[in-house]
């Protein structure tokens, strides 16, 4: 791959409504973070302040719920929200309330009204001086925080709301309620039926973990402003109330199975070689399986290579290989499939794992893998089901336990489900389908792990197994530091005006459960790396930070380059190449200094405006020189 960026094409053609200006009312920073601290985090809410204060954060989220304000019909009790109020102004710290949730005397609060604007009369009255912007509502598209949900439901809430708090001081701005994700669908109907009419601010939640953020944010938000546009709210500001990559214990269960599947299918050699074979999209690459991770799967006589497609197919023609583990996930090779089916036909075995088994396609159209949606899972015999094939049969989701040849094995976690299920299909004579993992309700049983071992005219066998692997691809405390800061960056610079990390402290109340581990704090107030990566990016681009007017990445969106001058004069950078890592040179205006994504600086010594240095998928700052052109050095 070859990338060159130079002087020339180093001019910014804003050529997309997303890349609109930052400023808003409340623009004060673009730091936020989201806390508990009127709920399970009260009681150390002054410690957790103190360091948000140190790392620059300025804003923070929290729940002003109606419930716990007002506990009984006639009760109101605002000594915590009063407290918190105290303490963040004393650290110059603003913050974002949301007005949420049901209460048990009115329940849905959209069909009792006149409480609900009892209880934000209240609140907005007693806090107008203090609370600039009012949040209605949290992911009012999902079931989990609005039953049934409803786009005229939730306007009908919001409008009240908006009425209401303008009512009190019209200088005061609603904030939609964070949509999770950012539901183009929800969003537009409420356009329609007239709701831009009332909020000031566009609010979503676009989480995309375990992937990282190059995948979908920036196109989300360009698409986000678009719909906007359409609707005449081109010139509200964006703020993402909700972003975060967790940090849970990477707990895998596939290793152990496809292990023992393994160890039936190599007994009686003495040795094997395998393969794992690349994603076939560029974007997944980073998501590579750790050599440890995939050693864990395979039988100690395994040697193990990780190949390219291209490496893959010269492999099975040596028909030096044993066994291919296809990519993780969903992904495959349409180009030639025959190749790989004919290299299962006559002998050799195949490893798929995680959900649907060779589900999409990848073609290669003039050196670029395309996705499409042909799936060649039949090809191979397989057949899978899953809930929307029978909604009367085939449960949602379904628990397991080890079967056959992996009955005996023991699993970290207490309980393993899967949503996909897997048949045999068109066997012939000879070829045996061999349950791994498998699961009963009522009269279905699922089996979510087997072994397609063939004996017919087919003389290879398949392992494969949908069990979801997302545990498996949660990053680690330094990845979660990679994905903060260039979720923030690429946030900032598509014209979000504010970013709200979610959350500030682990609650770890679980080694797995993500929801334990967003947090950039542990427990006990330990600083995770992603704490340093945020304290190191609120110093090196402040607040009132412009972005140079010039591209920020590649086209095909492999390599990110984005620059800002602070207010006293410097130069700001940081660079990271996510789908192509390798040796880039690059021309400076100057001689740069160069700084760690956590704040560690660089003992680089330069002697020349030339730099050449590894890139990946580790940002790292330079400050003091403009970045001219970069490309790739062989």
């Amino acid at each position: 791959m070859s990338v060159s960026v130079t002087l020339l094409l180093l001019i910014y053609v804003a050529c997309d409504p997303a890349y609109g200006g930052e400023a808003d009312a409340t623009a004060s920073t673009p730091y936020g973070i989201c806390s508990h601290l009127i709920r399970e985090e009260f009681g150390a809410h002054q410690r957790s302040m103190e360091m948000m204060r140190e790392a620059g954060i300025q804003w923070i989220r929290a729940d002003f719920s109606w419930s716990r304000i007002q506990p009984a019909e006639h009760e109101w009790n605002f000594e915590r929200c009063d407290t918190i109020l105290a303490s963040a102004a004393e650290r110059d710290i603003d913050i974002l309330p949301i007005l949420n949730y049901n209460n048990r005397f009115a329940n849905p609060a959209w069909q009792h009204l006149d409480m609900w604007e009892t209880y934000v009369n209240k609140v907005v009255t007693r806090y107008q001086k203090q609370l600039p912007v009012w949040e209605v509502w949290n992911e009012q598209n999902l079931q989990n925080f609005w039953q049934n949900p409803d786009p005229a439901n939730y306007l009908t809430l919001l409008k009240r709301s908006y009425e209401t708090i303008k009512a009190v001081n019209p200088e005061l701005l609603t904030a939609v309620g964070g949509y999770a994700g950012v539901p183009f669908d929800f969003i537009e109907s409420i356009y329609q039926l007239g709701g831009g009419k009332f909020f000031d601010i566009m609010n979503v939640h676009p989480y995309s973990h375990p992937m990282p953020p190059e995948l979908t944010l920036e196109e989300r938000l360009i698409e986000l402003r678009r719909v906007m546009s359409r609707y005449g709210d081109a010139d509200k500001p964006i703020w993402i109330t909700e972003i975060g990559w967790p940090t849970p214990l990477k707990m895998s269960n596939h290793p152990a199975v496809v292990r023992v599947a393994l160890d039936r299918l190599l007994e009686g050699k003495e040795s094997s070689e395998v393969i794992y074979l690349k994603d076939p999209d560029p974007n997944r690459r980073s998501w590579l399986p750790k050599i440890d991770e995939l050693r864990e799967m395979l039988p100690a006589k395994c040697t193990l290579q990780i190949m390219d497609y291209p490496g893959l197919l010269s492999a099975i023609e040596s028909q030096r290989i044993d066994v291919v583990i296809m990519p993780v996930g969903e992904n495959y090779y349409l180009d030639e499939i025959d190749r790989i089916v004919g290299f299962v036909r006559d002998g050799g075995i195949i490893v798929d794992i995680d959900l649907m088994p060779l589900w999409y396609g990848f073609k290669n159209k003039g050196g670029r893998w395309i996705k499409t949606d042909a799936s060649a899972h039949r090809r191979f015999r397989i057949s899978t089901e899953a809930w929307w094939n029978d909604q009367e049969l085939i449960p949602k989701e379904l628990a397991l336990k080890p079967v056959g040849p992996a009955s005996g094995l023991t699993f970290k976690a207490a309980k393993i489900t899967a949503t996909r299920f897997l048949k045999p299909h068109a066997f012939k004579l000879g070829d045996r389908f061999v349950p791994l993992m498998q699961g009963r309700r009522g009269k279905y049983t699922g089996t979510a792990a087997a072994i397609y071992d063939f004996n017919s005219d087919w003389k290879g066998a398949l392992v494969v197994s949908t069990l979801p692997e997302e545990g498996a691809l949660a990053v680690d405390s330094e990845g979660q530091a990679r994905m903060l800061l260039r979720a923030l960056l690429i946030a900032r610079r598509c014209g979000v005006a504010k970013t709200f990390w979610y959350e500030f402290q682990s609650p770890e109340f679980s080694p797995t459960d993500k929801e334990a581990h967003f947090g950039i704090i542990h427990r006990n107030f330990t600083a995770k790396p992603a704490y340093n990566a945020y304290r190191t990016l609120t110093h090196l681009m402040p607040p009132d930070a412009r972005f140079l007017e010039k591209p920020w990445h590649t086209d095909d969106k492999s390599l990110y380059y984005p620059q800002w001058r602070s207010s006293d004069g410097v130069i700001h950078g940081a660079l990271w190449a996510f789908a192509h890592p390798g040796t880039y040179k690059i021309r400076f205006s100057s001689k740069p200094r160069f700084t760690s994504l956590t704040g560690e600086p660089s003992n680089r010594l330069l002697d020349s405006s030339d730099v050449v240095m590894e890139l990946n998928d580790t940002p790292v700052y330079f400050s003091g020189a403009e970045m001219l052109a970069i490309q790739s050095h062989k």
